[in-house]
């Protein structure tokens, strides 16, 4: 015969964990469309958001999730008007006001060009005399290039960009190589549009909280905790796979 306490111990258990869930701080998180990675169409809006939203959850926050346009999203969340954004790379600027998670996925930053044209990018002088699109307040690197005769030229989005490139009003644009490839793919511009196999550089993406929440370090921690978990349990793993992504 089972004792007493060993059968109310399941009844605790679910009590505690209706308790912790009832009175789980709520978090208001921002991301900006960025498809493959942050979607308003995509099955919990993307990759990033869902990786996002399944560990703060399992450390014990509610999640309520906006979509706003870059770069509103960041000065809003630097301003405190979100707890949190989702999705960003690490500048010792932005670390003044957001307080960064560990990476969460990797960001591998190509070019991609019109097949037709006879475009090899072996050195700088190769850019040279080139229009090349970049996104507004993207921080594409830390370092200092010399763009010394280089079109740079700044677009709204990556898709805005890759539309200029097949309009032939650009010659070069920078992205993400999934977001590159999934822009393609929308206008169904695969055939014509190549990426190149220069990475510029490898960029993490990040969980940024506010630093007007007092507990910032504390989410910061939980989050970080989370991610482990869900790399050593294959949860990680299996969410990627879900999006077609390989780690």
């Amino acid at each position: 015969m089972y004792s007493r306490s060993r059968m109310l111990t399941p009844l605790l258990v679910g009590v505690l964990a209706f308790a912790t869930h009832a009175h789980a701080q709520e978090l208001k998180v921002v991301a900006s469309i960025w498809d493959p990675y942050v979607s308003a169409s995509m099955e919990r809006n993307g990759v990033a958001p869902a990786l996002v939203r399944t560990a703060l959850r399992r450390a014990g926050y509610r999640v309520q999730l906006y979509l706003d346009d870059w770069p509103r999203s960041l000065t809003a969340t630097e301003a405190g008007d979100f707890d949190a954004i989702v999705g960003v790379w690490y500048t010792d600027e932005r670390a003044g006001v957001l307080a960064f998670s560990g990476p969460f996925m990797q960001n591998r930053l190509q070019f991609m060009k019109r097949s037709a044209d006879d475009i090899q990018l072996r050195n700088r002088d190769d850019f040279v005399g080139l229009r090349v699109g970049i996104v507004e307040d993207f921080a594409y690197s830390e370092q200092q290039y010399d763009t010394t005769g280089i079109d740079i030229v700044s677009g709204g989005s990556v898709g805005e960009n890759v539309d200029r490139l097949l309009a032939n009003e650009l010659d070069l644009v920078l992205g993400d190589h999934l977001v590159l490839r999934h822009e393609a793919d929308q206008r169904r511009a695969a055939k014509r549009l190549e990426i190149l196999p220069l990475v510029l550089e490898s960029r993490s993406l990040h969980l940024a909280v506010s630093r007007k929440r007092p507990d910032h370090s504390q989410i910061v921690t939980a989050f970080d905790k989370s991610i482990a978990a869900m790399k050593a349990d294959g949860t990680y793993n299996s969410m990627l796979a879900n999006y077609r992504i390989s780690n």
